[in-house]
């Protein structure tokens, strides 16, 4: 039974190579793990995955690490529909936090240079519809999609409107909006291929993922202790959700099997609307986070559109 929950991935979900090499396995029954799925989810079904190893593999080709085992759709639905997703996390955000989502929205709208009440967006995997619902105030044509009945609900009640996966294919969509979304994927080439069909010619897709930046040296010491945001942190590798942890090698492997191609936002449309300056933290971020984005190359945050070869 425990084993039909999970679905084993015998290939890279990036770019398909069977070249794998194992880097990490350990039981989700041992001390260190068990404690970190406690904290992470309160108290889970320990019975639905006490028989299955957590397994990280890296690809030899592409440098995806990924979670050998995944959830099945069935146990997707308990993680995210009672495991997480609680409103009380969602009430606890405050204005800074949006003020990041509104700076975000009004970048990519001056790249697209089109008036915001003509942009048709799609939130893939909207959440709670935060990003969603800062789109909307815009005045942007916003549809959302979301597996949580939960985050479903609270979305249509503020005036989002949620699709299915199926009703994507019927929509032209001048940006798609995947944020923390491809990491949970286990197959994020089939979903990535589906959802490009749906982009505009002149469309623009957004991917942002979790940081790669430094997980060899926090594989190298495993603590599941480690608070997420530290420098030991595992939460790029986080069990059950975060199955795919991406370089920017293997971004961008994800990207070209489906003909897409990365563009950057102009340094000087990010530095024009960048609109929060409130603490010292937040002005050395925004000065620094177009460098970061177009010179260095980032490893979580890209956007692409269609490659015309």
């Amino acid at each position: 039974m425990h084993k039909n929950l999970f679905d084993k991935r015998l290939s890279c979900p990036t770019c398909g190579s069977e070249k794998n090499e194992s880097i990490y396995s350990a039981s989700f029954s041992e001390k260190d793990l068990k404690d970190y799925l406690v904290k992470a989810y309160g108290q889970p079904n320990q019975q639905l995955i006490a028989k299955i190893e957590y397994s990280l593999l890296k690809c030899q080709d592409c440098e995806l690490i990924f979670q050998e085992y995944v959830p099945t759709s069935e146990l997707m639905s308990q993680i995210y529909g009672t495991w997480t997703n609680t409103e009380e996390k969602f009430q606890n955000y405050g204005i800074s936090y949006y003020s990041i989502y509104s700076q975000d929205i009004l970048q990519i709208l001056a790249y697209l240079d089109k008036v915001p009440t003509s942009v048709k967006v799609l939130d893939f995997g909207m959440g709670w519809g935060r990003w969603a619902l800062m789109a909307k105030a815009f005045g942007c044509d916003v549809y959302g999609v979301e597996i949580s009945s939960q985050c479903i609900q609270y979305a249509e009640r503020n005036g989002i409107k949620v699709i299915s996966w199926e009703d994507i294919s019927s929509y032209k969509f001048d940006l798609i909006h995947t944020d923390q979304v491809f990491e949970h994927l286990a197959e994020p080439l089939k979903v990535l291929n589906y959802l490009k069909q749906s982009l505009k010619p002149d469309g623009v897709i957004k991917i942002c993922v979790p940081n790669s930046f430094g997980i060899r040296y926090r594989l190298n010491r495993m603590d599941w202790s480690a608070p997420k945001g530290s420098l030991k942190s595992l939460n790029p590798v986080a069990p059950l959700e975060h199955i795919n942890c991406f370089y920017r090698k293997s971004m961008l492997e994800l990207t070209r099997k489906v003909n897409l191609l990365e563009v950057k936002i102009p340094m000087r449309i990010q530095y024009q609307y960048t609109n929060v300056w409130d603490t010292p933290k937040r002005a050395l971020r925004n000065l620094i986070m177009p460098i970061y984005r177009n010179i260095l190359g980032l490893q979580n945050y890209y956007i692409f559109k269609h490659s015309k070869l």
